[in-house]
């Protein structure tokens, strides 16, 4: 086996038993913003909405549906003050919430129209609060689709098999990479195709049937387990660089996000790219955003330490010293 940590996923860890952790009524989709898609439409039939307020800190993607939609986006502040703050906008037609890597969230709101993104909380809530929620699966395992919603009804503009196959091409090729089998990372261009048509698509699209079948038989014990033994330890190496500094026990962390002090971020994350670590931003800052100089900080600082299901104890021992080689010649 490399030793590669972090970028994309190639398998799902299952378990004998059905896991239960989506009802019956679950709809399910080719991504996420396919999710997010289809709960804008099914609101849009029955209200008028013109404006939408979103957090500060987010990802595009979950921008663009609103924008095609043609409803004025509305951001509201997450910044950081020695912890992660954020205040609520409820002038808006619609309150879009979100929770950040699987930390328990201090945000109080109070809204008719919630829209809840609990792809970051899935394996931390105890229930589905809100009427529309959704979330993309393909963040926490080797899924090739896996967008899911509650609160919509099976409305679908059809199925996209070619952007299927290319994920599944591409997690076949990293699995024989991963395990030695052949030399070349060819699968990044297959994942990069993918995911350029997925950008694309425009709609609401059916997630893959066999994504749908397996998930009812994903380990979520063992996910859970290992991602909070994984983070405990990030988390003592790198306490003061923490965002959240507790792991409360309902907890389960998508990664350890950090802020990386001096304006070092990215020359880090390079450090860890040259020994095959992989660590994500979240997120680039794109045209549909409108921040301030205080709601920047943490788009330029922030770093994701992987901690998920692949990893062991010793993968994170060996993150952790490589970065110190850097911290010990930069920070």
């Amino acid at each position: 086996m490399r030793r590669e940590i972090g970028s994309e996923f190639w398998d799902v860890p299952l378990q004998k038993t059905e896991n239960n952790i989506f009802p019956p009524d679950t709809q399910w989709f080719i991504s996420g913003r396919s999710a997010l898609t289809a709960i804008i439409r099914d609101i849009k039939s029955k209200r008028v909405v013109h404006t939408v307020a979103m957090p500060s800190w987010c990802c595009d993607t979950i921008i663009k549906p609103f924008v095609d939609a043609g409803i004025e986006v509305h951001f509201y502040p997450v910044i950081w003050q020695n912890e992660l703050r954020q205040e609520t906008d409820d002038k808006c037609d619609i309150l879009f919430v979100a929770d950040y890597f699987g930390y328990k969230s201090r945000m109080l709101y109070s809204h008719p129209c919630v829209i809840h993104d609990i792809t970051h909380s899935l394996f931390s809530l105890k229930n589905i609060g809100e009427k529309y929620s959704f979330g993309s699966l393909r963040k926490w395992c080797g899924v090739k689709t896996g967008g899911y919603a509650f609160g919509v009804g099976p409305d679908f503009d059809g199925t996209d098999k070619e952007y299927v196959e290319l994920r599944k091409s591409a997690m076949r090729k990293k699995d024989l990479y991963i395990s030695g089998k052949i030399e070349d990372k060819d699968y990044l261009n297959v994942y990069a195709e993918a995911e350029e048509r997925l950008d694309k698509m425009v709609g609401v699209y059916h997630a893959d049937l066999d994504d749908v079948k397996t998930v009812r038989y994903l380990d979520s014990d063992y996910v859970l387990t290992r991602r909070r033994d994984n983070s405990k330890i990030l988390m003592e190496a790198f306490r003061d660089w923490l965002i959240f500094q507790d792991l409360n026990s309902d907890d389960c962390p998508l990664f350890v996000p950090v802020l990386i002090p001096r304006g070092k971020r990215d020359q880090l994350r390079r450090h860890l790219i040259k020994n095959e670590i992989y660590c994500p931003v979240h997120w680039p800052i794109s045209d549909y955003h409108k921040l301030t100089e205080a709601e920047r900080f943490i788009y330029e600082n922030e770093l994701s330490l992987v901690c998920d299901q692949r990893y062991s104890p010793e993968d994170m021992k060996r993150l952790i010293e490589v970065v110190r080689t850097f911290e010990m010649e930069e920070l």
